[in-house]
Order: C-alpha cells, then structure tokens, then sequence
C-alpha cells in the first residue's frame, strides 16, 4: 500500500546519540534473511528491482522539465508493485576525475517488489538502467518525513527538494563480484540508527554497463547535514575499516555523486 501522507505522528523516543525520533522508526530497518539468500552463481540474491532513467537537461530547460514529472510522479504512485520512487537532479561528486559535460544531471529512480513489476516503468524518454537491489534498508516514512507530508508546487518555479542522496559508483573487476558483495553483506547496518536516515540500497546493474559502473551504493538523506554527521560518525569509521583484500576489485577509482531529490512518493514502510 502507497503511502497516503498523513501528519500525525507516532509517541516520540530517544535512540543513544539522537533526537526524538517516532516509535515506529525502526520497524523496516532489519536486513531480513532473504535479503541474504544466494543465487545458483554465489552472488546475493535481490531484494528489490530498481530502474531509473537519465536526462541530461539544459539549464532553461529544468523548470519546464521538473514541472513535467508531477503528473508522472502523481500516476507512478498507483503503479502496482512500487515501493518508492523520486526525482534527483545532481548536486556534486567528489573523488577521481570531475564529471564530464555529457553526464546525466537528472535521475528518475524507482524501487519495485519484483522485476516484473519493474518492468513496467517508463523511463520517460530518458537512458533507462536497471538494477538488483541488494541489502535494502530503510525507515518508515512517518520516522523520516520522506515523503512530506504535503507538498506545495508553484508552476513557475523549480520543486521543492525534498531529500538528499549520495551514491557511490563502483566499476569491479571480473570475478571479484562476490568479494565485493561479501564486503558490503557484512558491514554494519546501524545506518537506522543515526538521525535522518532514510534508505540505503546496493544496486547491482543488469544487462550492459554503458557507464562502467556494475555497483552502485545509493543512500537517502533526509537533507546534507545528515549526510554530513554520518561522515563524522562512529558508523562512517566501522564501514570503512577492516582487513584490505590482497588484490583491489575496482576496475577504476569510486567516484561519490551526490543528488536533491523531488517528487517522492512510496510505501509507508519505507521501501
């Protein structure tokens, strides 16, 4: 079920180190059994089935263009098996290289129960991708306010963000897929515990890789500064420690791309 965005509020409560957050804020936050299950190739069975789409829009082309997804976020709402989806438009990125010209500024992503009903998304005329969603994790939208509860649009003007995300573009080597899937199966996962967390996903692309990139880490902020705390956390520190594999399985540097996000809508659970 869809969220239908209500702004009551569940009794509040403390996690250590955090602000008041609602009851039911850790509800969907555990990483199930089947989140780990294997496939007949070693590799970690999907979750989730994500899909997006990517738009490289000019500059006095963006209102026009952000303004032309509101019916479409409004009907995507309805689409039988979504389970989130939002609009981004690039922020930064940092590490390796700067981002060349022709890179997507736009990114239409949705999060889906099961590949068939992945398949019925329309990319919008976009470059369309399609992921396995890997170690899914994510928050109530009542703990989080992602989707708000409601949402003024004015015609004129760019939509309002709602939400922050970075991601994490990894390009592996051939044959160092489980290693790598081993590593991320095995990291903590008190994201849930640290104040404006939202959702986390491993995307692992299907099909041809026209970007060089087979893994994605794709985590929601609720805005930057909760992107920010987490890089000063204890947890940050955890996920980025531990023993070093004898040989690298990046095929090239991790490149970070971060994202304001708009028109979000999903399942009260979070994901």
């Amino acid at each position: 079920m869809l969220l239908a965005l209500s702004a009551s509020y569940a009794t509040a409560f403390r996690v250590p180190g955090g602000a008041a957050r609602p009851a039911t804020a850790l509800r969907s936050a555990t990483i199930t059994d089947e989140a780990r299950a294997l496939r007949a190739d070693g590799l970690y069975a999907a979750d989730r089935h994500v899909t997006t789409s990517r738009f490289l829009v000019p500059r006095d082309e963006q209102v026009a263009f952000e303004q032309s997804w509101v019916a479409k976020a409004d009907a995507l709402q309805d689409a039988p098996g979504l389970t989130y989806f939002q609009m981004s438009k690039y922020a930064a990125d940092f590490m390796g290289p700067p981002l060349g010209d022709d890179e997507p500024n736009y990114h239409a992503y949705a999060v889906w129960e099961s590949a068939e009903a992945a398949a019925a998304f329309d990319a919008g005329g976009g470059r369309p991708a399609t992921y396995d969603g890997l170690f899914s994790l994510a928050l109530p939208a009542e703990a989080t306010g992602v989707p708000p509860p409601e949402r003024a649009v004015d015609a004129e003007k760019r939509l309002p963000r709602e939400a922050f995300v970075a991601s994490n573009r990894f390009g592996i080597k051939p044959g160092f897929e489980k290693q790598f899937e081993d590593m991320w199966a095995g990291r903590d996962s008190s994201l849930a515990d640290l104040e404006g967390f939202v959702n986390f996903t491993l995307l692992r692309r299907e099909g041809d890789v026209d970007d060089g990139n087979t893994y994605v880490s794709y985590t929601t902020w609720k805005n930057v500064q909760a992107f920010n705390n987490w890089r000063g956390s204890d947890n940050f520190k955890r996920s980025h420690s531990g023993p070093k594999p004898a040989e690298s399985p990046y095929a090239k540097m991790p490149k970070v791309v971060t994202y304001k996000t708009f028109l979000t809508c999903g399942a009260a659970e979070g994901m």
